[in-house]
Formats: structure tokens, sequence, C-alpha cells
């Protein structure tokens, strides 16, 4: 299967050299090569996209099967956990299948004498890199709607899922830390989708920041948007005494956490939505992890089309495949190794940023710009070959 129609590209030179007669025709067979090179770049991306998901489903699930049939929960429930898990993957290997289904792609047409035929017609790399932007652009629009808003539903709902269906939920579940609007919580494990909490102890603090009472519950459950506490035992710390106080049951007003919470708090690192990483950012909502980690998955749906770009750049280089090399050439190789070491090298740097040693923004865009300059000196040193 060839690259792109051929017909495609012999309206294209036939319009070139209109254009060098003087004449106007030139502008449609442009926008037809952009269709077809468009639908080509996307069947790939697609195809590469559906095997990796497919992988990396697979692997998911072997790994989760036998919880699954131990919980009594058959076909239905192995299907559940793919579904719900299978916008996640998809955000995964959104990077990968840009770039092999690019390399993909411009491989064939490098083989095939498209590329040559495509020269000769007047269409410099650049141009060609132009005419894959919009499908690679779509690509990552739809990636970042999904990330906005598909992808928190779905791992929220799995999370929720995985604990109510779960027989043993107190053994599953571990013990966390997190900040409630200046206090400090700690819970030991939690049952039926988060409404109930088990072994809650709640460090209240002032404004600033002095610790002001503690309270310690054997249960929580959350009932009509509160949460009552079982076995209460209460320290209220004054200026010249502690007073001790216990309460069979006692209804917790001060706090705004709810069930939602209780399981993205538990996740090592959530998918969030813009709107939540604003709320804990500017707005005091429950958080577990570091500012800083939060700042920097507040811009990785925004990168996520530069990233792809990037993917796309690096895949470029393929075009200068001589057509007699056929498959003994390097290049692919080449480029997807580089595209591997972006991701790696990425993910290096991000590292970095959720620990706070460099800002967000920094280990953001660093990666990203870097790549494009080693793949722009890339093309140039070979398009002087």
């Amino acid at each position: 299967m060839s690259g792109i129609d051929p017909a495609a590209i012999a309206r294209f030179m036939a319009a070139a050299e209109a254009g060098a007669s003087g004449m106007s025709a030139a502008s449609p067979p442009r926008y037809v090569l952009l269709g077809h090179i468009s639908r080509a770049l996307l069947a790939r991306i697609g195809l590469c996209a559906f095997i990796l998901i497919s992988l990396m489903e697979i692997l998911a699930l072997l790994e989760q099967t036998t919880a699954i049939l131990q919980r009594n929960l058959g076909v239905h429930g192995i299907l559940t956990y793919a579904l719900l898990h299978l916008p996640a993957l998809i955000l995964q290997a959104l990077p990968l299948s840009v770039l092999i289904g690019a390399v993909f792609m411009l491989t064939q047409m490098a083989l095939g004498s498209e590329i040559a035929s495509l020269r000769a017609a007047g269409l410099s790399t650049v141009t060609l890199f132009v005419l894959m932007l919009p499908g690679t652009v779509g690509v990552a629009i739809g990636g970042m709607v999904m990330h906005e808003f598909v992808t928190p539903r779905t791992e929220l709902a799995l999370a929720r899922w995985w604990n109510v269906t779960s027989p043993t939920a107190l053994q599953d579940t571990r013990g966390f830390w997190f900040h409630d609007h200046g206090s400090i919580v700690h819970v030991d494990h939690f049952s039926a989708g988060g409404t109930i909490l088990h072994g809650v102890d709640y460090y209240r603090r002032n404004a600033k920041g002095a610790l002001e009472a503690v309270s310690s519950a054997r249960q929580a459950e959350f009932r009509q948007s509160v949460w009552e506490a079982t076995s209460l035992r209460q320290l209220d710390l004054n200026t010249n005494r502690v007073v001790i106080s216990q309460h069979a049951t006692e209804t917790i007003t001060h706090s705004a956490v709810s069930p939602d919470n209780i399981l993205i708090l538990s996740q090592p690192y959530p998918v969030l939505s813009t709107r939540q990483i604003e709320a804990i950012l500017h707005q005091g909502a429950p958080a577990s992890l570091p500012k800083a980690t939060y700042r920097m998955a507040l811009f990785e749906p925004y990168i996520l089309p530069m990233n792809l770009c990037v993917m796309l750049l690096l895949a470029l280089p393929v075009v200068y495949i001589p057509p007699r090399t056929g498959t003994r050439s390097m290049m692919p190789v080449a480029a997807l190794g580089a595209g591997f070491a972006f991701i790696v090298m990425q993910g290096l740097v991000q590292a970095l940023g959720n620990a706070g040693t460099l800002p967000a923004l920094l280990a953001t865009l660093a990666p990203p710009i870097l790549a494009t300059l080693l793949a722009v000196a890339w093309l140039l040193k070979m398009e002087e070959r």
C-alpha cells in the first residue's frame, strides 16, 4: 500500500507545470494533496494506536484478570475494566502512535519514489511538514479534549468500581495523607467507594498554621453531604491547657472532602482536569501531592500539540532515504530511536519538575524545544547532502 494516491501526485505535478507556464490552476490540487496526506497519516496513526493500545490493554488485563475473577465479576468485569481504562491508555499511546505512523508513511513514500515525484513537482520538506500538520493537530486536539473531559471521569469511575467490588477493601487500600484547607488528614483505609473511612486522624490548624485540635475516629461515613464519625476522640489545644473529649458519634462539618476526593487523593498520580487543578492550587481544595506536581499536571494537556509536532519533526528525516537503498536504510530506526530518546528525556525533566527542582513551565517546555532544535539541525544536515 503506497503512502498517498498516485493520482494526487500526478494532479499536483500537472498543476506545478501549469503554474510554471503562467496558469493559475495550481491551488486546488494542493488541497487535494493535503487531503490525501492527512488521510494517509491519520490511517497509519490509527493503526499504530490500535496496536499499541491493544498491547497495553492486554498487559494491564494480565495483571488484573486474576483479581477480577476472584471477585466473581466474570467477563463483564474484564470488559468494564478494559473500557474504563481505555482513555488513559489512549493518551499514553498518542505520542508513539504519531511517531511510528509518520515514520511508516514517509518510509513507504520514500521507497515508492513518491517523495522524489513530489520534489520534482516543487514540494519542499518544509511544505511536506506543513501538509502533515493538520492531521497531527487534529489528533492533538482530540487528545486534549479527552484529557480534559473524558479521562478524569473514567479513571474516577474505575477507582470507585474497583473499590466497591473489592471484598477485601480494607486490605487492598493503603493509608495516605492529604491537606484539607490548611489542615492535615490521615486515612488508614477506605471502602464502599470512598464513603466509609477507617482510622481517620484530623489535625486542624488555625489561619497561622498552628495546631489547634486533633481528632481521631475509628470510622467516618459520608451521609447527607457530611461525615459522621464513630468513636471520636478529640484534643482541643488551648492557651494553657488541653481539653480531651470523647463522642460515640459526631458530625464533622469543617471538612469539605467528598468520597470522590478520597478516591482521587488515594491515587499516586491521578488524572485531573484543569478545573480540579485550579481548585487545588488557588482555592485550597484537598491535595495529597506537592504543589509542584499539580503545576506540572496543569500544563500537561496543553503541551500535547507541541509534543506531537516534535514527533512529526523527528520522523521527517526518513524522506531522505534513497529509493535504491530499500529496506536496508537505518534512517527509520534512527528516527524511532530519536523519538524514544525524546520520551525518556521528557520523563527525566518532568521528574525534576514534579520534585520542584525546576520551575513547572521550564520543565514542561524545555524537552520539546530542545528536541525541535535537534530535529531541525538534523534536517538541515540531511538537506546539505
